[in-house]
């Protein structure tokens, strides 16, 4: 089903940001900070795919060749799993009275975090109209929630990753939203 190539990509994606993860807390100890900074610093890395995942339909008219947007997505998503993983740990680790005080408000963010990430990555070759639809939504979901998560982060150098989603949007819209007089020329 996949080449080579893009296997490498996807399983380099996620075992990259394990290795970031994990070097977090190498350098940092077993502890809550550094739990924390892993959980960001695996977002971040995350991010990163998302947005050229996200970006690529107008990139590819500028490269000769590149991995489809399908197998970019699939690289994102790998890497997102190990976010998940340290949010998880971090959670199970050092903030267990979070969940126990706010079981409801962690299963809500659980499921509208998961929900979106997964409904991104399972409909990403979907053909049906439901499913490109729910594809359509879950991935500018993803771009808001990215957005509005490195906007609000109180390390300002993160914020410049939700000013790079903002370009991400205009590339992306700028390949769906051909001008007029492209789409006349090429009318037969």
């Amino acid at each position: 089903m996949w080449s080579r190539e893009a296997k490498f990509l996807v399983y380099s994606a996620g075992i990259t940001n394990l290795v970031i993860a994990l070097g977090t807390f190498a350098i940092r100890g077993w502890n809550a900070y550094a739990a924390h900074a892993a959980a960001r610093n695996s977002a971040s890395f995350a991010a990163l795919w998302f947005l050229i995942a996200f970006a690529t339909p107008a990139l590819v008219r500028f490269t000769c060749r590149s991995p489809s947007p399908a197998i970019l997505l699939w690289a994102w998503f790998a890497a997102h799993l190990i976010h998940f993983a340290t949010v998880a740990l971090l959670l199970a680790a050092f903030e267990r009275a979070q969940i126990v005080q706010h079981p409801a408000r962690a299963l809500i963010v659980l499921l509208i975090g998961a929900g979106v990430v997964f409904g991104a990555a399972l409909t990403n070759s979907s053909h049906s109209r439901t499913g490109v639809a729910v594809h359509n939504i879950s991935l500018y979901a993803v771009f808001t929630l990215f957005t509005l998560a490195f906007a609000h982060n109180r390390i300002i150098a993160l914020r410049f990753l939700a000013v790079a989603l903002g370009l991400a949007l205009i590339l992306r819209l700028t390949a769906i939203f051909k001008p007029a007089t492209a789409t006349a020329a090429s009318a037969p």
